[in-house]
């Protein structure tokens, strides 16, 4: 059996990476995007990046609408079919400008903090008692709002709101009313927060919005052919427990990585440091590759796609394409 890898990476972007830490040079990454593929995946408003390239990864796009985002994650956090309406809840800045207000996903140093949740949640907690809606907090930070009824509206993800500024982002459908006059409510409530009045100090955009989205509830499933798989992502945990199939953790490194893989494998793997990624995963993927050890490995960032045969790396008169350059492509 052919052993291919598809990496998913997520907190860290080599397209930003260089707006935090400076110009970053990519050399094991630039050389799979100059010999192999390098294609750009369409996103559907409705889906993250992340949750996006898992679904391609697993060949389930086209059943995208059976793995709604908040719903998965539940599974994924509880280890328990989720019952019942879920949302994801997700903390963002709104910044005013001239003629619009602006979505800011928040991201790296910005993002909510364990005490800032801690002390942001019973607030939440209470004005929700009257609403139809609780509150669920996940092990990793995530927000999750659960509804006894199911409610008809359609949400795109902050990503998808902070791109499109000019297009209809707020909620949409039959049920969209009494869901934006929440977010209105929450707004509110955050405005003069103390954790926004110390983000204020520390020079942090304030967390003065919830955006609601992922929404959805879980019905049949078929059974489809999942790979094998790893890592900690609760959205990706989810969709194999509610197949009764297990990810094993994130291992430490690729040496780690490798041992694992036996024939197709997905890998979600969580890292910030560039340095540590070329070093300590894609340097040795690509030794991997050279060697005959995989014979295919699949890189994934936020919307683009990387794909290296083991052949394609023995085209030496192809250039390096540094992700920098690659919206040019």
């Amino acid at each position: 059996m052919l052993k291919t890898l598809t990496l998913i990476i997520s907190g860290l972007n080599p397209l930003r990476a260089a707006d935090q830490t400076g110009a970053v040079e990519w050399p094991q990454l630039a050389r799979f995007a100059g010999r192999g593929s390098l294609s750009k995946r369409a996103l559907d408003p409705r889906q993250d990046a992340l949750h996006a390239g898992i679904l391609d990864a697993l060949q389930l796009h086209a059943s995208a609408d059976q793995y709604p985002s908040a719903a998965v994650i539940r599974t994924g956090l509880s280890g328990q079919r989720a019952d019942g309406f879920w949302l994801r809840a997700q903390p963002i800045h709104f910044a005013a400008g001239l003629d619009r207000l602006t979505t800011v996903p928040l991201r790296g140093q910005a993002r909510m903090s364990v005490a800032e949740r801690e002390s942001l949640t019973p607030t939440i907690v209470d004005h929700l008692q009257s609403t139809g809606f609780e509150l669920h907090v996940g092990a990793d930070g995530e927000w999750l709002l659960r509804s006894e009824a199911p409610l008809q509206v359609q949400t795109v993800t902050p990503e998808f709101a902070a791109a499109n500024p000019g297009e209809d982002i707020l909620p949409r459908g039959r049920d969209a009313g009494g869901l934006r006059r929440l977010m209105t409510e929450l707004q509110m409530l955050l405005h003069e927060h103390p954790v926004n009045t110390q983000r204020q100090r520390r020079g942090l955009p304030a967390l003065n919005a919830i955006w609601m989205h992922g929404e959805g509830m879980l019905s049949d499933l078929s059974t489809p052919s999942l790979p094998a798989a790893c890592g900690d992502d609760v959205y990706l945990r989810g969709i194999y427990r509610l197949h009764d199939r297990l990810v094993t953790s994130q291992p430490a490194d690729a040496a780690g990585l490798l041992t694992q893989v036996a024939g197709p494998t997905v890998a979600a793997i969580d890292v910030a440091n560039p340095g540590a990624l070329e070093t300590q995963w894609l340097a040795p993927l690509s030794r991997a590759l050279m060697s005959g050890a995989l014979s295919k490995l699949t890189v994934m960032f936020d919307t683009w796609q990387v794909v290296t045969p083991r052949a394609a790396l023995f085209k030496f008169w192809r250039r390096d394409l540094q992700p920098a350059n690659w919206g040019a492509c």
